[in-house]
């Protein structure tokens, strides 16, 4: 990959092709965007035989926005559900399998190097390591991407179905109902999986009234207290899943946040026997729902296995996006490894690109400088074969061209995509990762730009949930659907307009939000 020193150099450079913003993704630095962005311009071919034309992303701290040139955007999400279509269904349960397992070696891979001993390895073995993840990670993409570009920024696969559905109903909002049921999935994504592994920890608690008494002491005393079995289950369960909160760049759920996320629950006072029944019987009531609405609309065998494999598209994704966090928990010890070798902090590591990475490890220098700049504000615009990264006042007037600000902020009603049905009024609290958790009230109106696994809790109390980012196999969508919460996505503006505090009502089954307060 060359990395050139002036922008003018890039092909794409006068591309007339208006800039889109694809994702502004919290806790995203660049040692993981690189990943994706060159992926979306060299490797996309190698699956489906097209690649981005340019990728531009703009880093500040920890907060990542990238672009896409709007028209090449369409035309790649329009390549890939035609090729779904062209080959009834074949290429989209291809996709599926690809995911999963190229998900499992890219989780492999990390586990194994978390368990070496980085420390006694040579630099030229670091290199290696580094390079074996990239390599693997970008393999990943290769099909892990496909399912979000066939509707995320444009809904078609979405309207495709939809418009199968409008043959069978004149109703806006019976066809958004149809398309939900008809898309469920026909298995469990680690999120349900997580809710029934902690929900089955609960009910020993609770079983037990003096074991269930000990979760109103202090942290200190109930792991002093509580039984060694009971102990080293929520110990394994903790393990389990803690990555989730590292997300791409973070740190993981420490146990004490673990526990303290238990005495929550029973602090509650709900019956985690009855909330395992009720999770149980909404998957099973969701199968059947489906199953029967297939019959009764007589839906054909294409289109019956179109819904299917949108329905494990959320699935997939939901696979994909935890072993990628995993990976990326594990990788750490790796990176932080090379920070010690050259007293570099690890956001200065996160910040140096693959091609200097390979020089570094293999006696070259890297200005630490130029690296703090990068982590302050710095932009990476891609092409097949090529990058440009700047820093300072030259990425302050690029950004600039790029950023929307023609918002109408007096817009009294939004409109998006039905995710999941269902109504809510509450007050609108701007989310934008977890650190805004602490804002959100029981039946607040969650606002995001997209949401990730460690807003969970937070969209547990919510009434609704309202995203700009679009694709009914997005995570708000899965999770949204999962809880049983009213959400609309795909608003584009929602965080620009909506202020914390106002007054909204969601008519999520039509993919309406209106604004009664000012």
């Amino acid at each position: 990959m060359a990395i050139v020193k002036d922008e003018r150099e890039l092909s794409t450079f006068d591309d007339k092709d208006e800039w889109m913003l694809g994702e502004d993704i919290p806790e995203m630095d660049l040692y993981f965007a690189q990943i994706w962005t060159r992926s979306f311009v060299n490797a996309m071919e190698n699956s489906a035989g097209i690649n981005y034309r340019k990728v531009l992303g703009v880093n500040e701290g920890l907060r990542y926005h990238f672009y896409y040139g709007k028209e090449d955007c369409h035309k790649f999400t329009m390549h890939v559900l035609s090729k779904i279509l062209d080959t009834n269904g074949e290429f989209g349960d291809e996709i599926n399998r690809k995911i999963r397992g190229r998900s499992d070696a890219l989780v492999k891979n990390a586990k194994d190097t978390y368990e070496k001993d980085l420390s006694k390895l040579p630099n030229e073995d670091l290199w290696h390591l580094y390079k074996e993840q990239y390599d693997l990670h970008t393999s990943l993409y290769e099909y892990g991407w496909l399912s979000n570009a066939t509707d995320m920024f444009f809904p078609e696969f979405t309207g495709k179905l939809l418009g199968y559905l409008k043959t069978k109903t004149k109703d806006e909002g019976e066809a958004n109902t149809y398309l939900v049921i008809l898309t469920a999935p026909e298995e469990e994504t680690i999120a349900t999986k997580e809710t029934r592994d902690f929900l089955e920890i609960a009910i020993k608690i609770q079983n037990d009234a003096e074991t269930a008494a000990l979760f109103a002491k202090q942290y200190d005393l109930i792991t002093q207290m509580i039984s060694p079995m009971l102990r080293e289950e929520i110990n394994a369960h903790w393990k389990r899943y803690r990555h989730l909160k590292f997300m791409y760049h973070g740190v993981e759920q420490s146990q004490k946040e673990y526990y303290e996320h238990i005495k929550e629950f029973m602090a509650f006072g709900k019956s985690a026997s009855k909330e395992l029944l009720k999770v149980e019987e909404d998957f099973n009531e969701k199968k059947s729902r489906k199953e029967k609405l297939l019959l009764e609309l007589r839906v054909d065998p294409f289109h019956a296995h179109l819904f299917k494999i949108f329905g494990e598209f959320m699935v997939t994704k939901w696979y994909r996006r935890n072993s990628q966090i995993l990976a990326l928990y594990h990788i750490q010890k790796l990176l932080l490894e090379i920070g010690k070798r050259f007293k570099l902090s690890i956001d200065k590591v996160r910040c140096i690109l693959y091609d200097e990475m390979e020089k570094l490890l293999s006696g070259g220098e890297i200005d630490p400088i130029e690296l703090s700049e990068r982590f302050k504000f710095s932009v990476l615009w891609v092409e097949k074969g090529r990058d440009f990264i700047c820093t300072g006042e030259k990425a302050r007037k690029i950004a600039a061209l790029v950023e929307r600000t023609d918002f109408d902020m007096d817009v009294k009603e939004l409109r998006g995509q039905c995710a999941s049905l269902g109504y809510a009024k509450g007050r609108v609290r701007i989310t934008q990762g977890a650190k805004d958790l602490h804002k959100m009230q029981k039946g607040d109106i969650l606002v995001a730009y997209a949401t990730d696994p460690d807003i969970v809790p937070a969209m547990k109390k919510a009434g609704a949930i309202i995203t700009e980012q679009g694709g009914v196999t997005c995570h708000a969508a899965i999770v949204s659907r999962e809880l049983g919460i009213p959400c609309v996505i795909g608003t584009k503006i929602a965080t620009k307009v909506l202020k914390d505090g106002e007054m909204v009502e969601v008519d999520a089954t039509r993919g309406i939000i209106r604004r009664l307060t000012k």
